[in-house]
């Protein structure tokens, strides 16, 4: 077949596959329009108790820092709709993600487990995430929340980032997709990430690159490059579908944002909506969209039925200059242990079940989303497996604090920290410059010349081992500025020493997955040429 007959050919499969696309989704539009006045009117009627199997929404920010929001004390960023939440919920001061890179966290918030028991890890001087051709996803033998939940009786769907995986044997396979782990939708999603290689705007790139860049509905890739102008719309669109359809049932919706991480983009009606930026552009396009689903949940009357979580997988990549993101007062960013990287903004909000206005300093785990949405839904936890996440529901409810905990911080498999109650007794820390440092990789305005992580590795010259360890009190010093002298903190390395070693002894690790790669995995819609767009108008 020569060149041109294949265009003819590509062409008239698109046109065919857009305009099934196109009235596919008109007929979904009038389905929920009805279904919407049927809920309306349902909804009068028939309502569920608040606490029998509330609805459950997590939203996903991508390497959103802890000082990014109006909420959370940015002075430029403009408040929205997540901001609201924070006011008429719970704000967390102490929420930890269980890593410091995007797989590996939501490998945690999927499973309740540190990525060490999943396997999501690789060598300490290699990669920390799936890639696009890796052979291996999350494994199937873990219980994911979607699994979990559908067990209890729950509608599970999903639209956004997964990163947890894509084809196993061939291109198109989706062997590894979200829904293969429990989630009975997924709507238009990223199988892999937004990237610096998909800049649209000439800004970082001349033009995307397709094999870095395509977007899915389900496990059919619809757009290669994707284009980010309605990429968050098409992502609400397809969320409020799913919550609409499920209205009258117990539904959980993970909502798994491409904003923050880099490439920056912003539809056209927030291009230039922030003094800050184009990182703050972004940032009221995710707000919202956060927003829009809200106003969903009270047009149907069932907010005070639905849980909503917002939070960020990990922190910011403080690398990119001002489009990286901000940790606020706290120290390090993405790829490292310290706490800007792993101390993350998150909110929960509940009309009527969660009182408002509330400040919690409680130590919790994106690893405990898994415990509590199986608590609030009248399920059980795995028996067979540990489950290291623990529930929040009491503190959610009643206000009441929870015991004090220990949080172990690896990189790849390799234990870097701990943090102990409002101590971080730290083995071994990344080479944390000061953004100054930076400013090679900056432009005068602010934008980043390049994409790069200092320090990423778990092994190497950026890596220093402390014997005895490194402490700090976070309570006083959450910007790690200030060691305490190990010497006057005996009793607290004997507890550290006890409890790691508990730990170790008790370690199984699971089968290191980010290794195996395939060219043969490359997703491509129309080998070999890798470009197409099958999205609806």
């Amino acid at each position: 077949m020569n060149l041109m007959s294949a265009i003819s050919i590509t062409l008239v499969i698109l046109t065919c596959l857009t305009t099934t696309s196109q009235s596919r989704h008109q007929a979904f539009y009038y389905h929920y329009q009805n279904q919407k006045d049927a809920a309306s009117t349902d909804q009068k009627t028939k309502t569920r108790h608040p606490l029998d199997k509330p609805n459950i929404i997590v939203f996903l920010a991508d390497d959103m820092g802890y000082g990014d929001l109006a909420s959370y004390g940015h002075p430029s960023q403009e408040p929205g709709p997540i901001d609201t939440l924070a006011h008429e919920g719970i704000r967390f001061t102490r929420w930890y993600s269980a890593d410091s890179f995007c797989s590996p966290s939501r490998a945690a918030i999927m499973t309740g487990r540190l990525p060490i028991r999943v396997g999501v890890y690789g060598p300490q001087n290699g990669e920390r995430v799936f890639l696009v051709r890796q052979t291996e996803g999350l494994p199937k033998k873990e219980v994911t929340i979607a699994e979990a939940l559908k067990d209890s009786g729950y509608a599970t769907g999903m639209v956004g980032k997964w990163h947890l995986g894509i084809n196993e044997f061939n291109h198109t396979d989706g062997n590894h997709l979200p829904i293969h782990h429990g989630f009975d939708y997924v709507g238009t999603n990223l199988p892999w990430t937004n990237h610096w290689m998909c800049d649209e705007s000439k800004i970082h790139m001349q033009h995307p690159n397709p094999l870095l860049c395509f977007l899915y509905y389900n496990t059919t890739l619809i757009q290669q490059p994707f284009s980010h102008h309605n990429l968050t719309w098409s992502l609400t669109y397809d969320a409020k579908s799913f919550i609409y359809e499920h209205s009258h049932h117990p539904f959980f919706m993970y909502f798994s944002f491409a904003h923050m991480h880099t490439d920056m983009f912003a539809a056209p009606e927030f291009q230039l909506s922030s003094r800050r930026g184009r990182y703050g552009d972004n940032l009221n396009e995710m707000s919202a969209a956060v927003g829009d689903i809200i106003n969903l949940l009270k047009e149907l009357n069932i907010e005070k039925n639905t849980l909503v979580l917002f939070l960020s997988d990990h922190g910011p990549h403080i690398e990119l200059c001002t489009e990286g993101g901000s940790a606020g007062m706290l120290r390090g960013g993405k790829g490292s242990n310290w706490e800007g990287a792993l101390r993350v903004p998150a909110i929960a909000w509940w009309p009527e079940m969660i009182t408002p206005g509330q400040i919690s300093g409680d130590v919790i785990s994106s690893m405990d989303i898994f415990a509590t949405a199986i608590d609030l839904a009248g399920g059980h936890l795995p028996q067979d497996r540990i489950v290291d996440g623990r529930s929040f529901k009491s503190l959610l409810l009643h206000k009441e604090t929870l015991p004090e905990r220990t949080l172990f911080h690896y990189c790849s498999n390799r234990l870097m920290a701990i943090t102990y109650g409002s101590y971080r007794v730290h083995f071994h820390t990344h080479l944390q410059l000061s953004p100054e440092s930076y400013g090679h990789v900056c432009a005068s305005d602010g934008t980043p010349k390049f994409t790069f992580y200092h320090c990423a590795f778990c092994v190497g010259e950026c890596i220093t081992s402390h014997n005895p360890p490194l402490i700090f009190n976070l309570d006083v010093d959450p910007g790690e500025l200030y060691p305490l002298d190990a010497e006057d903190l005996g009793w607290l390395l004997a507890a550290v020493n006890r409890i790691v070693s508990v730990h170790r002894t008790n370690m199984v690790r699971g089968t290191p997955l980010l290794h195996s790669m395939s060219k043969s995995l490359q997703p491509c819609c129309n080998p070999p040429y890798c470009m197409c767009n099958y999205m609806r108008k």
